[in-house]
């Protein structure tokens, strides 16, 4: 692995340590890509709070931290300025101005709320609805035909425990528009090494026979995922089970 683009910081309120004990933890690892992602703000309307992200006013900061460790750290290793950042689609008309005038270089998508996300369910939480289902692939698959995201991050977050034929069914719809849309899926470390109910193996396999290409990312939320190397080989594992397409790296796109 010498690439992973989805790295957290401090900012978003869950994840521990310094921007640069992350640089150092990917040199450590090998790695000469390490994509800053963290958490994306968001113009919530002024009675809600989100309390797993960086406020606007953090933003700044972000991007100046995340450029002078590129700067100090040129000719060793590479790092792109990026965020994770969620399709809300009554907020990202505001946000996208934004983020681009603070010099964001790619966003990949996390969806892990649907609507808005104020007062909307989480997508993790086990449910046997299908219209939670069914409104997380519509929304995920609106975000892909936007052409704003290089990949789409634990695509498989989406915890519905109802019929396998009932997932199976839209899940490949999912996968299928991922492949039109030419946008990687991410097998998620932390969810292997966290024990968490993703990845789901059902979903790789409905990936591998739609023709998707595949990225491994850390989600680190902390340096020493970065060295979690044991969550990589599991990782591997899925990618050889089901002859996934593995893309070692990734081209940017810009927001």
């Amino acid at each position: 692995m010498i690439a992973n683009y989805h790295t957290h910081t401090w900012r978003c309120n869950h994840a521990t340590g310094d921007e640069e004990s992350y640089v150092k933890a990917a040199l450590e690892s090998g790695f000469s890509i390490l994509g800053f992602s963290d958490h994306a703000p968001q113009c919530f309307p002024d009675n809600y709070h989100s309390t797993i992200r960086m406020e606007l006013e953090q933003l700044r900061d972000y991007c100046d931290t995340i450029l002078a460790l590129r700067k100090k750290y040129a000719g060793n290793i590479d790092i792109p300025l990026g965020l994770e950042l969620e399709y809300y689609p009554g907020s990202l008309p505001k946000l996208l101005p934004i983020l681009k005038d603070h010099g964001i270089e790619y966003a990949i998508l996390g969806q892990h709320f649907l609507g808005n996300e104020a007062g909307q369910p989480y997508a993790g939480r086990a449910t046997e609805d299908v219209s939670i289902l069914d409104g997380y692939c519509r929304q995920s698959m609106d975000a892909m035909q936007t052409g704003l995201f290089t990949y789409f991050a634990h695509p498989d977050l989406i915890r519905y425990v109802g019929e396998d034929r009932v997932y199976r069914r839209h899940m490949r719809r999912l996968c299928q528009e991922a492949k039109s849309c030419g946008l990687p899926l991410e097998i998620n470390m932390l969810g292997i090494w966290s024990g968490r109910h993703y990845p789901q193996e059902r979903f790789w396999e409905l990936a591998a026979e739609e023709g998707c290409s595949v990225v491994i990312g850390c989600d680190a939320h902390a340096p020493e995922h970065l060295k979690r190397m044991d969550a990589e080989d599991k990782a591997m594992e899925i990618v050889n089970r089901y002859g996934l397409r593995l893309l070692e790296t990734v081209s940017l796109r810009k927001i």
